[in-house]
């Protein structure tokens, strides 16, 4: 009894260890897409092992039992992996058996024949044949061959029948039947007989130490056996009875990786990865996964699997293009989208552009209206000099003619016009030179705002009329006529007769105080 509960314990604890990470995650699903791109390195192996095995077959006599050796061992090669090529071979096997005339040969070559023509579909052929070799006996060598041949075959006609209560039930009591005679004659230490114990475990109701040996398997044997696969994807079924789905997937996932490990096309497990991954919403890898096994299904002709596969593709296929063609209208509203924010981006750039080249352009005129002014100061600091050289040298005069007496030559000098004249003159002169050096186009621009026929003509370059003295004044912001009369030296009235004059030769005179001042503007 103690024992019993040490291995019951030990059952648990290697068990909980098999369960401790057993939920579907990206890891398990990239793992699985990088075996799918690695089919043709696990599939090259496989010819190779098919290779030797032919040049042995070849360099044997035609009717010798080395020949027929080869040929079965190239029949279960090919068994999973390309069924017309296993039935060949195993045909070719029981003509060598018949010539041989060894009926344990024939028999071992039928029994192979049979798991062939159960994966291409011919059920009722192979239970036919089967049905004459349990007639005419099977010999005692070859009675675990004999039961995993029925095994099989019985388990193909259950998938088959899973529709027809009455027939599932019927082969399903026969699958049952000869998996528990295989459990009486395997090695007990073997993996093959833990993998029946577990499924018989499984059928009976007893999931708990189903799972158990199950996980034993998963933890003791690599992926690379196809054992592994089979107790990865009998838990998977016992996890998606018990509704753990998540956990389902993941060991179908595991299945599916040891499926392509040991280049078996004839597969179940990815098959129902892609449903279970198609009815949570991730329909890209659902296709992909579905059209590696129906791939698979027509490379080894397995009629059965690519028959159910035929039912699911359609449905999987339909929502992978709804989704293509979704993705296809986001990306053109995409692209729409871009479009014309890069319409806007190139008409912001040009705006920008511009407005950078109007900050350059102000700056521009803004460093010449500096130069301008800087300009203008001089002048006006010249102007000053001279004037108050020329004062000090009156005063000298003065005093002088005083100190000398000649105070009616200097009250002579006084009155006379000459000297006030000369004054005006050249503060005209200096005041027209800077005004147009500040304002070089105040002559055209101003012409512009007067009728053609009232034109003002210069006669000497370099000099403003009286009329343009004026208004240039204004420009420059003085409006008062008192101040511009005694800049000027005229009387109030002139001023105002000037200023009304030039305004009714004016093309537009509403406005024409207003085009004045923007001569020489900053555009």
């Amino acid at each position: 009894m103690a024992k019993h509960i040490v291995t019951l314990i030990a059952l648990l604890i290697s068990g909980m260890a098999s369960f401790a990470q057993m939920s579907l995650t990206p890891k398990e699903l990239n793992m699985l897409d990088d075996e799918i791109s690695r089919k043709h390195i696990y599939d090259n192996s496989k010819y190779n092992r098919i290779a030797k095995l032919s040049e042995e077959s070849y360099s044997s006599a035609k009717y010798s039992a080395r020949r027929y050796h080869a040929s079965i061992q190239l029949a279960k090669e090919y068994e999973t992996f390309k069924s017309d090529s296993a039935l060949y071979y195993f045909n070719q096997a029981y003509h060598i058996a018949e010539e041989l005339n060894d009926s344990s040969k024939i028999t071992l070559a039928k029994l192979g024949r049979i798991k062939v023509l159960a994966i291409l579909g011919y059920f009722k052929e192979s239970m036919t044949e089967l049905d004459e070799i349990e007639a005419q006996g099977v010999p005692e060598e070859l009675k675990a061959e004999w039961l995993d041949t029925s095994r099989q075959l019985y388990a193909y006609v259950t998938t088959y029948a899973i529709d027809n209560e009455f027939l599932f039930n019927r082969y399903l009591k026969k699958l049952n039947y000869y998996r528990d005679k295989q459990l009486e004659i395997l090695d007990k230490n073997s993996p093959e007989h833990k993998l029946f114990l577990a499924e018989h475990y499984a059928v009976n109701g007893e999931t708990t130490k189903a799972k158990l040996l199950f996980g034993e398997l998963i933890n003791e044997i690599p992926d690379s056996s196809n054992i592994y696969a089979r107790a990865a994807h009998n838990l998977s079924t016992i996890k998606s009875v018990e509704g753990h789905d998540d956990a389902a997937a993941y060991y179908l996932a595991k299945s599916a990786i040891s499926d392509i490990k040991c280049s078996v096309k004839e597969t179940l497990s990815i098959q129902e990865l892609a449903i279970y991954l198609y009815n949570i919403g991730d329909i890209a890898r659902a296709y992909k996964y579905i059209s590696s096994s129906l791939a698979d299904a027509v490379f080894c002709n397995a009629r059965l699997r690519t028959a159910e596969v035929s039912k699911i593709i359609p449905l999987i296929d339909g929502a992978y293009k709804d989704q293509l063609e979704k993705q296809r209208k986001t990306l053109v509203a995409t692209n729409i989208l871009v479009g014309f924010l890069s319409i806007g981006l190139i008409i912001i750039i040009i705006v920008v552009l511009r407005q950078m080249g109007k900050v350059k352009h102000a700056r521009q005129q803004l460093k010449k209206a500096n130069e301008i002014k800087e300009e203008y100061i001089g002048h006006f600091l010249d102007i000053c000099s001279i004037y108050m050289d020329r004062l000090d040298n009156f005063s000298k005069i003065v005093t002088r003619k005083i100190t000398a007496g000649q105070v009616e030559e200097l009250l002579k000098m006084a009155k006379t016009s000459k000297f006030t004249e000369g004054q005006h003159q050249q503060f005209y002169d200096n005041f027209d030179a800077t005004f147009l050096h500040i304002y070089p186009t105040f002559i055209d621009e101003f012409n512009k705002l007067l009728l053609p026929e009232e034109q003002i003509i210069i006669k000497e370059p370099g000099h403003l009329t009286t009329e343009l003295r004026i208004f240039a004044f204004l420009r420059m912001g003085v409006e008062d006529s008192n101040k511009i009369a005694s800049f000027l030296n005229y009387s109030v009235n002139t001023i105002y007769t000037y200023r009304n004059r030039i305004k009714s030769k004016a093309k537009n005179r509403e406005t024409f105080d207003d085009d004045i001042m923007k001569i020489g503007s900053f555009s």
